[in-house]
């Protein structure tokens, strides 16, 4: 009779338990069930969104590689990366699609276009080493249009992959300004850089046997 109790009040304290915290703990396995569901839909979708802007990006690449490249292809480039920007702008497709498109309006010597592709991609991109290869093709670009001061201040500094060019760039500017002297120290660091880096220096060495001491 003794255990038929204890059963009972077994029961019983199961009972007051499930009523107060029956309907929490569903919550909870409800809300841990959304949760899982909901992490797996995010990463498909993050996959199915890395999967379509590898296409666009791969389809750009081969126009871009046609040889020679007509309007149709030139024209298909511009499409995809503009989709690119619009549709994946945080990604890197749209940051190499940006400087495409800025080469192209380089070819077209339409330089105020090429700046902007670049400034949006400084505006969009995460810091990384395209983000100094953007600042330093920008910087070729001001010098192109005149504005000499502000294309300095781009490759001033700076201690990555693109530090070779950087100078060079740099050596250039320094040249349009009148400075031979800061000329040849750029162009000779980055000469040793390139060196360093078992790359070609045909043409820095050109450049600094062009200047005048």
């Amino acid at each position: 009779m003794a255990e038929l109790r204890s059963e009972e009040e077994q029961v019983e304290a199961l009972k007051r338990w499930w009523n107060e915290n029956g309907k929490a703990l569903l919550m909870g396995i409800a809300i841990a069930i959304l949760g899982v569901v909901g992490w797996n839909y995010y990463q498909d979708q993050q996959r199915q969104t890395a999967e379509t802007a590898s296409a666009y990006f791969q389809r750009l690449l081969g126009n871009a590689s046609a040889s020679p490249m007509g309007d149709n292809e030139r024209a298909a480039i511009e499409q995809d990366a503009q989709m690119l920007k619009d549709q994946y702008s945080d990604g890197a497709y749209a940051q190499y699609a940006a400087l495409m498109l800025a080469k192209l309006a380089v070819a077209d010597n339409n330089l105020e276009q090429a700046e902007s592709e670049l400034r949006w991609l400084l505006i969009n991109g995460p810091e990384s080493e395209l983000v100094a290869l953007a600042n330093i093709r920008l910087a070729q670009v001001l010098q192109a249009q005149g504005r000499l001061s502000q294309a300095l201040e781009l490759v001033q500094g700076g201690n990555d992959g693109w530090q070779g060019r950087r100078l060079e760039v740099k050596g250039d500017i320094l040249l349009a300004q009148g400075d031979a002297g800061g000329a040849r120290e750029a162009y000779t660091k980055a000469k040793q850089v390139a060196t360093d880096q078992g790359a070609n220096t045909a043409l820095l060495s050109l450049k600094l046997d062009n200047l005048v001491e």
